[in-house]
């Protein structure tokens, strides 16, 4: 399906049809992201319909945002954002639980001002209160950046979105991992490397950019150069090759991220 979307935005590509592109993206992101947390918390993941009630929401404001460029929109969605990363995260580092009961929140926040006081029945790790506080950080950054900056190009700015998230998760997991003398096997380390080894040369590629879809077509082909590849490919299908590879090897990555511990006894395995 991603496939067949891309395909239709690159066949005119345009800043209203670009969102077909980048939506399953969006679910390939929020994917990843149950599948770490689901590694340690099977009990507690929330339901496929939970999860896609999100991520359906997630489209409906790309959307929104694709074709309502204003302040008040960046402003409510700064909001949206700041109130969702806070009504994930606090919850998971607090008691595991990743999606709660909007009536949890109030009791959360005092079970953080309990935990942060050193209560002895408080199961706080300080690692996980660090790992909240950077990534809120750097969520509040991007919401403050997208109402002063207002990109045009929203389903790209909510894709980085994704992408930090994402990324600043599974940091955290790998180093949870290791703090705790966990060591994946060597089929994992090996492909983490490929993964980022060709992640680096497929953005080389795709911030080469031979075309742009926000200027008049004259203006893009001003752009253009000579294919790299067999005469035919240029940076952008470069760019899709490589990418595709970096996808396979992370996904190698996440699904063979815990193996080495499946002889191990559930309640010998450290929960973070």
């Amino acid at each position: 399906m991603e496939g067949i979307l891309s395909a239709s935005y690159h066949v005119c590509p345009t800043g209203y049809n670009f969102q077909f592109d980048s939506t399953f993206m969006y679910l390939m992101a929020g994917l990843l992201m149950l599948k770490i947390y689901q590694l340690r918390h099977p009990d507690v993941n929330p339901h496929a319909y939970t999860a896609y009630i999100f991520l359906s929401l997630t489209v409906l404001i790309e959307v929104v945002g694709v074709y309502v460029q204003t302040i008040y929109f960046w402003i409510l969605f700064a909001i949206l954002y700041v109130i969702a990363t806070l009504y994930f995260y606090i919850p998971h580092v607090l008691h595991g639980c990743y999606i709660p009961g909007l009536r949890d929140i109030l009791s959360d926040i005092a079970l953080l001002q309990d935990r942060l006081n050193d209560q002895p029945e408080a199961p706080f790790t300080w690692t996980g209160f660090v790992f909240l506080v950077l990534v809120e950080v750097l969520n509040f950054a991007a919401a403050i950046l997208g109402v002063v900056f207002q990109p045009g190009d929203f389903p790209s700015f909510l894709l980085a979105v994704f992408l930090i998230n994402l990324l600043a998760y599974f940091a955290y997991y790998v180093i949870m991992k290791f703090i705790h003398g966990e060591y994946p096997y060597p089929i994992t380390i090996f492909c983490g490397i490929l993964t980022m080894v060709t992640w680096i040369c497929a953005l080389y590629f795709y911030f080469s950019t031979v075309t742009n879809w926000q200027l008049p077509a004259a203006q893009s082909r001003t752009k253009n150069t000579d294919c790299l590849v067999l005469d035919f490919y240029d940076n952008h299908d470069v760019w899709h090759i490589i990418s595709s590879m970096a996808l396979f090897f992370g996904f190698v990555t996440v699904l063979t991220l815990d193996d080495h511990l499946l002889n191990k006894p559930r309640n010998q395995i450290r929960v973070f």
